[in-house]
C-alpha cells in the first residue's frame, strides 16, 4: 500500500514537472476566487504569479484575473471564464511567433503594442489575431463577438489562414455566430455595449513593475477531479491535456471515473484498465523419500544376545 501511495505521489510530481514551461507573463490582478491549474492540480492564484506555458486560469462567476505578458502585452479575463496558455512568444524577439491563448468562454480584453508583442485569441468559434491594438472580446457556445477600441484585428473562422483575413478597424465590430462565417459592421451592436463589463470600459492597468522582484509561488490545494477537465479533454488541445493527465490514471478514483466513461477516452484505454491480480507461486514442497526397507538380515554383531 505504502508503495503504490509513493509510486502515485511520484507519477503526479512528474506530470507538474512536465507542465512547466516558459514564462507566459505575470498575475498582476487577481480579484475574486481565481485558480490555477498546473501539470494536474489545482493552486490557489494570487497577484504576482508568474504564470507558464500550458497553465489554465479557472476565473468564476464574478472573478477577473489580468496577465501582463513577457513581451509587452495585458490580457484580462473576467469570470465566468477561463483562459489556456498554450504557446507563448519566445524571449528572443527575432523570432515572429505570437503569443497564442485559448480562451473557451467568457468575456476578455487584450492591448498589444507595435514591434513588441503578438497575440492570437484562439476560441472554439475563431481567433482573434493583432500586433498593435486594444480590443475587446466576447466568447459563447453560440457565437464570438469582438470591438476594438484602437489599432485593427483580424478576425479568422476556424481553418483559415491569417493572409486572407479582412482587418477590423478602431470602432468596428466582428462577430460570428456558430456555423457561420465572422462578419464586420461599423460599430457595436447595444446588446453587446451592455453585457460589457464595467472595468472594461477603461484603459486596463499596468503593474508588472510592483512584481518585478517579488518570487510569489503559488499555494497547492488539490489534484483535479475528471469532471473539472473534460471540456479541456474535449478542446483542440485534447492530445496534449491526455498526455498531461495520463498520470492520474495511477490515483483509483480517476481511473473509475476514466473507466465509467472509456468510449469518450479511447487512448486511454489500455492504460485505465486495473492491473491484473497479481498471482503469487507457490514454493514447491520437496518430494518426500520413500521409507528403506526393513533388513532382514543382521551383522554378527547385531544378533541378540551377543
Amino acid at each position: 500500500m505504502k508503495l503504490a501511495g509513493l509510486w502515485y505521489g511520484c507519477c503526479c510530481l512528474v506530470a507538474s514537472t512536465l507542465c512547466l514551461g516558459a514564462d507566459v507573463g505575470t498575475a498582476t490582478i487577481v480579484d475574486g476566487k481565481a485558480k490555477l491549474l498546473r501539470g494536474t492540480a489545482w493552486y490557489k492564484l494570487v497577484e504576482g504569479t508568474v504564470v507558464r506555458d500550458s497553465d489554465v486560469l479557472d476565473a468564476p462567476e464574478g472573478a477577473e484575473v489580468q496577465i501582463e505578458l513577457v513581451d509587452g502585452g495585458v490580457v484580462s479575463i473576467t469570470g465566468p471564464g477561463a483562459l489556456y496558455a498554450a504557446a507563448v512568444t519566445p524571449r528572443d524577439a527575432r523570432q515572429a511567433a505570437a503569443a497564442e491563448l485559448f480562451i473557451p468562454r467568457g468575456w476578455a480584453k487584450f492591448a498589444t503594442k507595435a514591434n513588441e508583442s503578438r497575440l492570437r485569441i484562439r476560441t472554439p468559434l475563431g481567433s482573434v489575431s493583432t500586433a498593435n491594438a486594444v480590443a475587446v472580446a466576447h466568447v459563447a457556445p453560440e457565437g464570438i463577438e469582438v470591438f476594438v477600441e484602437n489599432g485593427s484585428v483580424k478576425c479568422l473562422d476556424p481553418g483559415k489562414a491569417e493572409a486572407g483575413a479582412s482587418d477590423t478597424k478602431a470602432g468596428e465590430f466582428c462577430g460570428r455566430a456558430s456555423g457561420k462565417s465572422f462578419a464586420i459592421i461599423g460599430r457595436a451592436p447595444s446588446p453587446f455595449l451592455s453585457a460589457l463589463p464595467r472595468q472594461f470600459m477603461d484603459p486596463l492597468p499596468t503593474r508588472a513593475a510592483k512584481f518585478k522582484n517579488a518570487t510569489v509561488e503559488p499555494a497547492m490545494d488539490r489534484e483535479a477531479t475528471l469532471p473539472e477537465v473534460q471540456a479541456w479533454l474535449n478542446s483542440p488541445y485534447r492530445a496534449a491535456f491526455l498526455k498531461r493527465f495520463e498520470p492520474r490514471l495511477s490515483d483509483p478514483s480517476f481511473q473509475a471515473a476514466v473507466s465509467g466513461n472509456a468510449k469518450a477516452y479511447p487512448e486511454w484505454n489500455n492504460a485505465a484498465q486495473p492491473a491484473p491480480p497479481v498471482k503469487i507461486e507457490q514454493p514447491m514442497e520437496t518430494p518426500k523419500q520413500p521409507p528403506e526397507p526393513e533388513r532382514k538380515w543382521r551383522w554378527p554383531w547385531e544378533k541378540s544376545g551377543k
